[in-house]
C-alpha cells in the first residue's frame, strides 16, 4: 500500500491489496494491522465471502472518530514530526528504542533499517458502516503504541469479539506461531 505517499486516498491506497487478491477465490482473510485497520474494510467490502481481522489496531478508519472514555496511545508514546513534504520517518535508534524493544536485538536492527516513511491519506473515510463480514479484533497486552483498554473498548462499542495477544505490537514477529493458532481457532 502507498502508505509514504502522502495525499494519496484512502481507495488509492486498498487498491493495491485488492489489486493483489485479483484471481483469488473469493473466501480470503484479510488481516488489516495497526494503521492497515483503515484500509482492511475497504478490501473486505469488496470481497463479500471474507473475513476480517483487526490485528492491534490504530485510531483510523472505523476507529478513527470513535469516542472512547481513554486514550488510544499508551502514555508518553509519540510519532515521528511531520517532514517538509508531509511525510514522517522514524530514526532507526529511536525506533529500535520506542516499537521494537521486545524483539532480539539483531531483528530490531534489521526491521528498523527498512522502516519507510508515511504520509497522510487526503480524504475522509469512504465507509459508513463496517462490511458485513465476520469480523474479529486482536490486540496485544504489551503494544508499544495502543492502550489495550482502548482496544477493547473499541472491540466491545463495535459489537466485535476481542482476543488478547501476550505480545507486543508486531505478533506477527514476536510470537507468530500465537498469532496464527488464534487465527485459525477464531476463523475457521
Amino acid at each position: 500500500m502507498p502508505f509514504q505517499t502522502p495525499g494519496t486516498t484512502y481507495s488509492e491506497r486498498a487498491q493495491a491489496a485488492l489489486d493483489a487478491l485479483e484471481g483469488a477465490e473469493d473466501s480470503v482473510v484479510i488481516v488489516g494491522h495497526s494503521l492497515a485497520t483503515g484500509y482492511a474494510p475497504l478490501v473486505a467490502a469488496q470481497k463479500p465471502d471474507s473475513r476480517l481481522v483487526y490485528l492491534c489496531p490504530a485510531p483510523i478508519g472505523p476507529f478513527g472518530s470513535v469516542d472512547a472514555p481513554m486514550r488510544a496511545m499508551r502514555a508518553g508514546f509519540s510519532l515521528p514530526a511531520d517532514r517538509p513534504d508531509g511525510t514522517s520517518v522514524w530514526d532507526p535508534e529511536v525506533a529500535i528504542a520506542t516499537i521494537y524493544p521486545r524483539l532480539p536485538a539483531q531483528e530490531a536492527r534489521m526491521l528498523a533499517d527498512r522502516l519507510l516513511p508515511g504520509g497522510r491519506h487526503s480524504d475522509r473515510y469512504p465507509l459508513d458502516a463496517p462490511p458485513p463480514v465476520p469480523t474479529l479484533l486482536v490486540y496485544a497486552r504489551h503494544d508499544e503504541f495502543f492502550d489495550p483498554a482502548w482496544s477493547r473498548w473499541v472491540a466491545e462499542d463495535a459489537g466485535l469479539r476481542a482476543i488478547e495477544l501476550d505480545t507486543g505490537h508486531f505478533p506477527m514477529i514476536e510470537d507468530p506461531d500465537a498469532l496464527a493458532r488464534v487465527l485459525v481457532a477464531a476463523l475457521t
